[in-house]
């Protein structure tokens, strides 16, 4: 009688049979040495030097649907690629008719909610759009925005300009939102130091409360979103 191979790809005579009808030349499958080779090699993403997955306990190859293919995308379909994402990362329209609309609508929606904020002039240069009625800079903002929103923490856009000066001039400094007496800007930075000279003067010189969020301060709010609803959750905007 010809002897049972290892059912976990070693080679060697299986000696154990477990419940599964599957033999194993150890104890334990995990001290197999054929199936601790190709854990390994699943960890590192390749099976027998391909993508894979698993199904009902065998791997399965993926064969990528374009491989092999050249001109996936011809030069009409791209154009119409392009012209779908324009304006998604300046927070403007694709076009000077949609750009009117956009902004009618951020005017009437200001009137009915003067605590959505609106435009601003030199305002953030991420992700923007609405979200419940908060209009948002980026997508740090719209994480901030949602995990309040979430957690009944009630907050408003601010809309005051604060004074301050720089290099002789006066100009207006606008915190991003306002939670009671206290005024929250999310920048787009690590710290303190890595910001300009102007942006570092106009925090010294504000005289009310002021809570600045940086990247270590954004982490919670970033983390709450992105588990709750996933790393693509720009796409809540409206």
């Amino acid at each position: 009688m010809e002897p049972i191979i290892c059912s976990y790809g070693c080679g060697k005579e299986a000696k154990f049979f477990f419940k599964s009808g599957n033999g194993c030349c150890e104890k334990s499958p995990n001290t197999c040495e054929g199936k601790r080779k190709k854990d390994s090699e699943k960890k590192k993403g390749k099976f027998l030097g391909i993508p894979y997955w698993s199904f009902s306990g065998r791997t399965l190859p993926i064969i990528p649907w374009n491989k092999g293919k050249l001109g996936v995308y011809s030069d009409e379909h791209r154009k119409k690629i392009s012209e779908s994402l324009k304006g998604v990362a300046k927070g403007i329209a694709s076009s000077p008719e949609k750009e009117k609309e956009r902004r009618i609508k951020i005017s009437e929606t200001m009137k009915k909610n003067p605590s959505s904020g609106g435009l601003r002039k030199g305002s953030g240069r991420g992700r923007k759009g609405w979200y419940k009625g908060y209009w948002c800079d980026s997508s740090w903002e719209l994480a901030w925005v949602i995990y309040n929103i979430d957690h009944n923490i009630k907050f408003e856009r601010n809309r005051l300009g604060f004074e301050y000066e720089y290099k002789n001039q006066k100009r207006k400094y606008h915190p991003d939102f306002k939670i009671l007496e206290t005024f929250y800007e999310i920048k787009g930075r690590r710290s303190f130091e890595k910001m300009d000279e102007e942006n570092k003067e106009k925090i010294r010189q504000f005289e009310n409360n002021l809570i600045i969020l940086y990247e270590k301060q954004m982490k919670p709010y970033l983390k709450y979103v992105t588990e709750k609803y996933g790393k693509g959750f720009i796409r809540l905007y409206e």
